[in-house]
C-alpha cells in the first residue's frame, strides 16, 4: 500500500495555513475530527494499522483495534504541533523536559560525530529546535518524500530552524555527506524502522521477522560515531525527550555483515520496550511486517 493521497505538498501547505489561523486548540480540536472521520471511512488504511499493532498486543485484535483507532487521535495531535513547528509558530510550551541528557553530552566529548537513532514514535521532528537552542548543529537524515515538492517544503521548514537536511535516495553520494558531517563532529539524526529498500535488513521487534535500517550500522563502520537511541513521546501536558544510554560497539568487527546485522537488532531491542510503552504513538500507515498473515480483525464487520 502506498502512502496516503493526502501527503502532499498541497495538502501540507493548507495544514501550515490552518496552524498559522486557528489556535493551538482549535487547530488541534479540527485534526482530530479528520482524524476521526479517516478511521471511519477509509478501511483499508485502518486495517494496515490495525496489523501493524498485532505483534506488540501478542495478536490480540480487539486491543489492535482500539490501540489503532486511539492512534489516530494521537497522530492528529502530532500533525497540528508539528504544523506550527514548520510554520515558524512558538512551540517552547509544547516541551516539559529532557532525560539523558548525561548520555549526549559524554557522547559528544569523544568529537567523533553523534548519530541520533529513533523510530517513528511520537514527535521526532521536534529534537531538533531543542537541539539547536543548546548550541548543538544539527543534520536530519531523510527519504526523499512520496510526493513532488514535499522534500523541499519540509526542507525548507527545518532550515528556518537552523537544521539541515540531506536527502538519501536521490543523490548516491548522500552517504558520503553523512559520514564527512559525522567525522567533523555534526550531530546526525535518522530514522531507524522504515528502511530503504538497499538498507533494509532482517532482524526481530516484538518476536516477528522486521526489516529495520541498517544505516546506522554502515555509518558506525565508517565514522566510529556515537550510536544515541533517543525518543520524543507526547503527554497530556506535552512533549519529553528521552536519551538512552548509548549503544557501544566494536567498530573493528563491523567488517562483519553479520555483526552489522547484529548492531542493528540491539538498537532495535533498545526501542521495543518504549514502543510498547508508547504503541498509540507508533505511526506506520503502510504494512512493515514481512509476509504478514491477516488476522481475524480482518473478517469482522466494521
Amino acid at each position: 500500500m502506498k502512502a496516503s493521497s493526502f501527503y502532499r505538498a498541497e495538502f501540507w501547505r493548507l495544514g501550515l495555513t490552518v496552524a498559522r489561523r486557528l489556535s493551538p486548540a482549535s487547530c488541534a480540536k479540527l485534526c482530530r475530527g479528520v482524524a476521526l472521520l479517516y478511521w471511519t471511512v477509509h478501511r483499508a488504511r485502518r486495517e494496515v494499522v490495525i496489523q501493524n499493532l498485532l505483534p506488540p498486543l501478542r495478536d490480540d485484535p480487539v486491543a489492535a483495534r482500539a490501540v489503532g483507532k486511539q492512534l489516530f487521535q494521537q497522530f492528529a495531535l502530532k500533525l497540528a504541533d508539528l504544523w506550527r513547528y514548520e510554520a515558524g509558530l512558538p512551540i517552547e510550551g509544547l516541551f516539559q523536559k529532557w532525560t539523558g541528557w548525561e548520555h549526549f553530552v559524554a557522547a559528544q566529548t569523544r568529537n567523533r560525530g553523534v548519530l541520533l537513532l529513533t523510530p517513528h514514535l511520537g514527535n521526532w521532528e521536534f529534537g531538533g529546535p531543542l537541539l539547536v537552542r543548546q548550541g548543538v548543529k544539527l543534520c536530519v537524515i531523510t527519504l526523499v518524500e512520496p510526493a513532488s515538492g514535499l522534500t523541499e517544503l519540509r526542507q525548507a521548514s527545518r532550515a528556518r530552524w537552523g537544521i539541515e537536511t540531506l536527502v538519501i535516495g536521490e543523490n548516491p553520494f548522500a552517504f558520503v555527506e553523512v559520514i564527512k558531517r559525522l567525522e567533523a563532529g555534526v550531530t546526525v539524526a535518522l530514522l531507524v524502522d522504515r528502511p530503504l529498500g538497499a538498507s533494509a535488513v532482517e532482524v526481530e521487534l516484538f518476536d516477528r521477522a522486521f526489516l529495520a535500517s541498517n544505516s546506522a550500522a554502515e555509518l558506525a563502520r565508517a565514522s566510529g560515531c556515537a550510536l544515541l537511541p533517543v525518543y520524543l513521546p507526547r503527554n497530556r501536558a506535552g512533549y519529553e525527550g528521552h536519551i538512552l544510554p548509548e549503544v557501544v560497539y566494536d567498530r573493528r568487527a563491523l567488517d562483519s555483515r553479520e555483526k552489522r546485522r547484529q548492531l542493528t537488532q540491539e538498537i532495535l531491542r533498545a526501542f521495543e520496550p518504549v514502543i510498547r510503552q508508547h504503541l498509540d504513538q507508533w505511526y506506520h500507515f503502510v504494512p512493515i511486517w514481512p509476509a504478514a498473515q491477516p488476522s481475524s480483525s480482518s473478517s469482522r464487520p466494521q
